[in-house]
Order: structure tokens, then C-alpha cells, then sequence
């Protein structure tokens, strides 16, 4: 005989069973929900962090940019103005809880830089250097024979002049467009220096020995104020006269941003008269320095950042690269990484 006190017993008993069944699928769907919920939580912490790198990376260009606006010297430019030395406005900014740096470049760039941008102009603009200029680049940086540097530097040539007329071992459309994988010739400017390898007889390792000594930038003169010897000689000099000149601007560099250094060329038209002063000259005949004098310029417009956005719990960081043309006001490449 079941006694009421045995159904109370049961009852407790069926309660117990059900809230222990209730507790069991209650923890099941808490796991399933963290097994859900946890990774979309993760995404989202990782994608908060990379939009703050990335704002931290622009807000250095941002700043990098009033640098290059904010020069005091409008009519020349050199490797001591602010947009070059000033580390506090380069060097491991903090700015909420991250920072931003720019990114030094390889000695082996050949310009020099300290803490901030590169000047583009102190590289030779492939889209308006003249032949020898590119036969000399080819022959010293690359160790190609008179003949195939001569060669490539007459196919750039017919690939950015706007006519069909052969340069003396050039190539026009008639050539490219019977390769296996054909395409015409541009007759155009690069937009950008990978371009070259479209030239015929340009390869791989030929690009990479010159890379980073070309540009697509500026008007064409190099700034002898920031040119490194590689490229100067490039132009034209001897290596000692391009050694004499770097040396006479190092010898009255200012070392505090804001300071006007002593050794700077100022006129682009006594460069020959200052170089000769100096005995910049004494490596290279006369008509090698008037030469190169006529592709010299002290001004530069275009330059080159690569700033890197931190944030300190996510461990890496943001890459913006760009160049930014000063008379024009515009950014003319962007790449992030």
C-alpha cells in the first residue's frame, strides 16, 4: 500500500531527476554557446586591434605629412630637415594606448635617412632619366657590359616615349606583341618601378640590383642634397666626387631638427660652382660635371613613408606605405600590409 508519506518521497524524487536533467542541458547548451560565442569574440577582439593599428598607422602618416607641409626651408630641401630628423615625430609615438614609428630604411637604399621619410627625388625617375643616365645605372648596379645596359636603357626609352620610332637597339610594338605572351609596347609613363620587367631585356635580378635607387616620381632632376653616391654616380661622377660631395654636406649637418645646416646646396644653378669650390670635381673630368650638373636639382617634392601602427596586446603591427606629392597635395601610392 502506498502511504502518502511514499508519494511525497516519489515526488521529491521526480523533482530532483528533472532538475538534474534541466542542470544537464542547461551546461550542454552553455558549452555549445561558448563553443559558438568564444571564437566570434576572439574575431572581434582581433578585428578591434587591427582597426586601431591601422588608425595608429594613419594617424602617422598624418604626421609625417604636416612634417613634409611644416618645412622651413620651401626652397631646398636636405637629409637635416625636420621631415627626415625629427625622431619625436617618428620614432615610437604614443597615441591610445599604442604607438606609431616610422619604418628606417636599408643603407643599402642608397639615400641616407635617419628617423623619418625618404626623399623619392633622390632617386633617378626612370620616366625621364636620359639614356646615359640609365646605361650608367645598369653598368655600374647591375654589372652588365656597355652593350645589354645600352640595350635596356634604349628599350625604356621607346617603352615611355609616345611614338614608334626605334631608339638605336630599342623595341617597339612590332616586338612585343610577337611574344609568346604578347602585349604592346606602352608608350607611356611607369606607374609604377615593377613595370620594368615588362621591358625587354629586363629580368628579375636586374630589377632587384636597382630597385631601390629608381623612382616614378618628381620632375626628373635629382636632389644632390639627398642623393646617395650610388645614384650620383649613376649620373654621371666619379665615385670620388660623389664621395666629396656627400662629405662636404656632412661637414656642416646640423643634428637637431629645425637647424639649418651649413653644407647645403641652395641654388640649383651654383651646384658646378660649389662642387667645384669644394674640389668635387677633382675625380671627374669637366664635361662629366656639367654633365651631371644639368640632372641635379636642391628641391624635392615627392616622398616615401612606411609608418607602422602598434597596439601593444595585439603583439604586431600595421604597415602604411605611401607617397605623398607636396605640390599636388595628394597621397599618389597607398599600400597597407
Amino acid at each position: 500500500m502506498i502511504t502518502t508519506r511514499t508519494r511525497a518521497q516519489n515526488r521529491r524524487g521526480s523533482i530532483l531527476i528533472a532538475v538534474l536533467w534541466s542542470l544537464f542541458f542547461l551546461a550542454m547548451l552553455a558549452v555549445a554557446v561558448n563553443s559558438y560565442v568564444r571564437p566570434q569574440l576572439e574575431l572581434s577582439g582581433k578585428l578591434l586591434g587591427r582597426t586601431k593599428m591601422y588608425y595608429l598607422a594613419r594617424a602617422g602618416v598624418e604626421r609625417a605629412i604636416l612634417e613634409i607641409e611644416n618645412d622651413i626651408t620651401p626652397d631646398y630641401d636636405s637629409l637635416y630637415d625636420s621631415w627626415s630628423v625629427n625622431d619625436e615625430a617618428f620614432n615610437d609615438v604614443v597615441l591610445g594606448g599604442g604607438t606609431f614609428s616610422a619604418v628606417k630604411s636599408s643603407p643599402a637604399e642608397g639615400a641616407g635617412q635617419l628617423y623619418g621619410l625618404t626623399d623619392e627625388e633622390s632617386k633617378i625617375n626612370i620616366n625621364k632619366a636620359p639614356q646615359y643616365v640609365l646605361k650608367n645605372l645598369f653598368e655600374k648596379e647591375a654589372g652588365l657590359g656597355a652593350d645589354e645596359a645600352g640595350a635596356i636603357a634604349d628599350c625604356i626609352l621607346d617603352w615611355v616615349d609616345q611614338d614608334d620610332s626605334l631608339h638605336k637597339d630599342g623595341k617597339e610594338s612590332d616586338y612585343y606583341e610577337f611574344l609568346s605572351e604578347p602585349y604592346p609596347c606602352k608608350n607611356g609613363y611607369f606607374e609604377a618601378p615593377e613595370e620594368l620587367l615588362l621591358v625587354s631585356g629586363m629580368t628579375r635580378e636586374i630589377f632587384d640590383k636597382v630597385k631601390y635607387l629608381i623612382t616614378i616620381y618628381g620632375n626628373g632632376t635629382v636632389n644632390v642634397n639627398t642623393a646617395g653616391a650610388r645614384v650620383l654616380t649613376a649620373l654621371g661622377l666619379s665615385e670620388e666626387a660623389a664621395s666629396q660631395i656627400i662629405s662636404f654636406r656632412e661637414a656642416g649637418s646640423s643634428e637637431s631638427a629645425g637647424e639649418v645646416p651649413n653644407n647645403v646646396f641652395t641654388d640649383a644653378s651654383s651646384i658646378a660652382t660649389v662642387l667645384s669650390n669644394a674640389g668635387a670635381g677633382a675625380g671627374s673630368d669637366a664635361g662629366d660635371l656639367a654633365r651631371a650638373s644639368a640632372m641635379l636639382g636642391v628641391k624635392s617634392d615627392s616622398f616615401r613613408g612606411v609608418i607602422k601602427g602598434a597596439w601593444a596586446r595585439e603583439g604586431r603591427a600595421q604597415d602604411i606605405t605611401f607617397v605623398y606629392d607636396r605640390v599636388d597635395k595628394l597621397i599618389k601610392y597607398w599600400r597597407e600590409e
